[in-house]
């Protein structure tokens, strides 16, 4: 469990004049912008983002009509909005120019962008600063960022710190709403509360909050009372219960590909105990698809319910769940579904 810190820090990062006064001193100073109707797309508490599943064609590129297709279909099912190219939707594995022509597709066709939060991460700053930048143009909500995953025992607060003020500065856009990813099992390296103390007090205003796929839930807690002005997403259901009570936005999260109207029926309970009954349900789901690499298996339990073969593609160095496998993932999964009340049942 991280440890709390006294209330200098809470008047730090929660007082804006002091922030104000502190980065100008600093040289970095964040111009005023019209509010953008982007910033009022999603709701401030409560809120369902999917970490949708990518497609992938046979030639490894994003399969957009397919991920067009399945976006509509989450939101109609209840998700306030989509986070594209994440973990689970297989980001850093497609080239930028792929992510850049698949999100100018998706809003082409009418989602949304201000329901759309973009995963920007990449190994070289050069490709995140583009990536953004290409996002924030066509008016996205936000941006998810994790630290490369390459030198995993080198990294010190002060090389994550650099990592994202590295970003910011080089992409240079004052409407940039930045949501740190911290998720250590997956790139090594965590996001501490000092370095998104140190970030917000140096980039007032551009530190929109935090997406904690850690699966400690003192984690997470101790995040959404350090920064409670801060937007705190939990990337684990199982959770929900707690974190919204604290405060929580919401969450991003992979299972929402597969269990959008149980995790709205969920979220929108209004107390805890009735949640934690709801949350029993998306643990026992969540054993069956964890039973295999988790993106085979969502995918494989998408195929599935979309009578669709093509959905099954990972991309290399990740493979197919071998076909006996997949049988018993997908039948154990339907019948999970339909032991759920009917209100919550997806398949």
């Amino acid at each position: 469990m991280l440890q709390r810190v006294g209330t200098f820090v809470k008047h730090n990062v929660d007082n804006l004049q002091l922030i104000s006064k502190m980065n100008a001193a600093a040289g970095y100073q964040r111009p005023q912008l019209p509010v953008r109707s982007r910033l009022n797309a999603l709701p401030r508490s409560k809120c369902l983002m999917v970490a949708v599943t990518t497609p992938v064609s046979p030639d490894f590129r994003p399969d957009v009509p397919r991920l067009i297709a399945r976006a509509r279909m989450l939101m109609e099912q209840g998700c306030d909005g989509i986070a594209l190219f994440g973990t689970t939707g297989e980001g850093t594995e497609f080239s930028t120019s792929d992510r850049m022509a698949a999100l100018d597709a998706v809003i082409a066709a009418g989602i949304d962008p201000g329901r759309i939060v973009v995963s920007v991460g990449a190994m070289a700053i050069t490709d995140v600063v583009a990536l953004s930048v290409h996002a924030l143009g066509l008016g996205v909500h936000g941006l998810l960022l994790m630290p490369p995953c390459v030198y995993r025992n080198g990294i010190t607060e002060e090389g994550t710190y650099r990592f994202y003020a590295g970003v910011i500065e080089q992409a240079a856009r004052p409407d940039m709403r930045l949501y740190l990813y911290h998720f250590p099992d997956i790139c090594g390296v965590p996001i501490t509360p000092e370095v998104v103390r140190r970030l917000v007090e140096r980039f007032p205003g551009v530190i929109a909050g935090v997406k904690d796929s850690g699966g400690n839930l003192d984690v997470t807690l101790d995040l959404i009372h350090r920064f409670p002005h801060l937007s705190i997403f939990t990337g684990t259901e199982i959770h929900l219960p707690e974190v919204l009570e604290a405060g929580s936005r919401g969450t991003i999260c992979g299972l929402a590909n597969l269990m959008p109207r149980l995790l709205r029926a969920m979220i929108d309970l209004p107390d805890a105990q009735g949640r934690g009954a709801l949350a029993a349900h998306v643990a026992e789901g969540d054993a069956i698809l964890s039973r295999h690499p988790f993106i085979a298996a969502t995918k494989s339990a998408v195929a599935a319910a979309m009578d669709d073969s093509g959905w099954l593609r990972v991309l290399p160095p990740m493979s197919e769940l071998p076909e006996s496998e997949r049988e018993r993932v997908v039948a154990d999964f339907r019948a999970w579904d339909a032991r759920l009340p009917a209100v919550c049942r997806n398949l």
